[in-house]
């Protein structure tokens, strides 16, 4: 029951119906259920870890990095967790400045990517875990209050009230989030009606609902909003490799829709590459556990 005498601000039931009816609308909400989660991930490993390894990646990084030491989240021997570390992004980067990194991630192929990389790059204080975020008991796990800075980077496990809860109880200091806010990419909208016959639905902006969540919780949260407009010049197979993993988790990727697919790229060449253009609005959020 939403109490409509506070301000609009200030009611957090509001804020949690308001993003649960959002997600079950969106493009995340409509994944297949069979098709989503790990074996997405696993799916997606090869592909993320060269997709967000190039500059561009290595700038959002330095990016994430600036604004937690503005916020206070880099101090001298931070004991850190990374929900939903994927391939190690920010994991292996923070761990050079921490005492001790918890890699969290349910996807066995995301975590062997972080493994190599770490081996490779003599990192030792990485602890990879494999487990989803709403598999976690902090109490078995040792996990409340246990770290100084709780990550939880551009990650799907933080997609309701009660994992966002979750997440503040392991921290015993800093706590950061980040999502895209829009996420236009082109040829996936045209293919998408192509495919299925309706408009596609858009991404969910849950950091704009967390923001509300946490100020009407009592804390204190900081905003970063950054928009990013690029284009790459992919070759057929790498274009056709990302829409299909696009799909993946919507269609049955049946010879048909893979014929689609391939014939929307290769009528869209230039010069034998296809242009792939990205606008994108991300959100950062930064809040301290103690300051409510």
């Amino acid at each position: 029951m939403i109490n409509k005498e506070l301000p609009l601000f200030e009611r957090a039931e509001f804020w949690e119906e308001a993003w649960l009816e959002e997600y079950r609308q969106s493009l995340y909400g409509r994944r297949l259920l069979e098709r989503d989660g790990t074996a997405y991930w696993n799916r997606r490993a090869g592909h993320f870890a060269r997709q967000t390894g190039g500059e561009e990646g290595k700038r959002r990084v330095a990016q994430i990095l600036h604004w937690l030491g503005h916020h206070g989240g880099l101090e001298k021997d931070l004991e850190v967790l990374d929900i939903g570390c994927g391939s190690g992004n920010y994991a292996l980067p923070l761990a050079r400045r921490a005492r001790r990194v918890v890699a969290l991630d349910p996807a066995e192929e995301m975590l062997a990517i972080l493994k190599a990389k770490a081996a490779a790059e003599a990192v030792n204080n990485i602890e990879p875990v494999q487990m989803a975020w709403e598999e976690v008991d902090l109490d078995q796990q040792g996990w409340r209050g246990a770290f100084d800075l709780v990550l939880a980077l551009m990650s799907p496990g933080i997609k309701d009230a009660d994992r966002l809860r979750k997440m503040i109880a392991a921290s015993r200091g800093t706590c950061c989030l980040a999502g895209h806010l829009r996420q236009e990419i082109s040829g996936r909208r045209e293919l998408w009606q192509q495919l299925t016959g309706g408009e596609m639905p858009g991404i969910p902006a849950d950091v704009m609902y967390i923001f509300h969540l946490l100020y009407a919780w009592g804390y204190t949260p900081s905003l970063e909003l950054e928009r990013r407009v690029s284009t790459r010049e992919l070759e057929p197979h790498q274009a056709i490799e990302e829409m299909e993993i696009f799909f993946f988790p919507h269609l049955e990727l049946t010879p048909a829709v893979r014929g689609v697919i391939a014939g929307h790229v290769y009528s869209h060449l230039m010069n034998g590459s296809y242009p792939s253009q990205r606008e994108m609005i991300a959100g950062y959020l930064f809040w301290s556990v103690d300051h409510r």
